[in-house]
């Protein structure tokens, strides 16, 4: 009678435990409710110990990140790069993006937007970066605005433009070193003009020959 007594205890206390842990994998894996934005109040505010996180979304512009407060979706002010893929609700923005960069096909343009998620990856992975936001929202997405600073100084979006892989064409800011914002698009149209003129990314695809006039 002992014995079964003893059996039984040690089988209950086997069940909870068994129990208890399978809470806490539970409880590790679960989707958990992202923490809510903060609401914008015009400073800047840095994002410590940020890394890219990989998702299906991320492309040149926008991208998802880690950091000490939970999870973002981040999205650069000043540029827009072309879309990596083709659907009904961004083909006028593609067929801007294309006569941008001075008439490129459509699946040119798909490739740069291509190249650039693929730049902006590469330089997130490989270099430390500090990301700086006020938390305005891109519309109503779960999107916000962002700036992010490598250790050169130098600010992705101007890497991107300098790579010939953006177009100047959104939302511009101050900037957080207090740099004004038609200032530093100027710097931006500067950096433009010199990937164009040294044919980089978009302005180095061979482009559509002009249609003949009607005779």
């Amino acid at each position: 009678m002992k014995r079964t007594r003893s059996n039984l205890s040690r089988n209950l206390w086997a069940l909870v435990w068994t129990l208890v842990v399978v809470l806490q994998l539970w409880d590790h894996f679960r989707d958990k409710p992202a923490a809510p934005t903060p609401e914008p109040d015009g400073h800047f505010v840095t994002l410590v110990n940020a890394r890219l996180v990989d998702d299906a979304n991320n492309d040149g512009d926008s991208f998802k990140i880690t950091h000490d407060g939970g999870e973002q979706v981040l999205r650069l002010y000043f540029v827009d790069c072309p879309e990596k893929r083709q659907y009904k609700l961004v083909e006028g923005r593609l067929k801007d993006q294309a006569g941008y960069f001075g008439g490129l096909s459509i699946p040119q343009t798909l490739n740069v937007g291509l190249e650039a998620k693929s730049f902006t990856e590469t330089r997130l992975r490989e270099q430390r970066f500090t990301v700086q936001t006020r938390w305005e929202r891109v519309y109503d997405s779960e999107r916000v605005y962002a700036v992010v600073l490598f250790e050169d100084g130098e600010d992705l979006a101007a890497k991107l433009v300098k790579a010939g892989l953006c177009r100047i064409h959104t939302k511009g800011t101050m900037m957080p070193d207090g740099q004004r914002e038609f200032d530093f698009e100027a710097r931006l149209r500067t950096f433009e003009k010199e990937a164009r003129a040294a044919q980089r990314g978009a302005w180095g695809k061979p482009k559509r020959a002009a249609a003949k006039p009607k005779t």
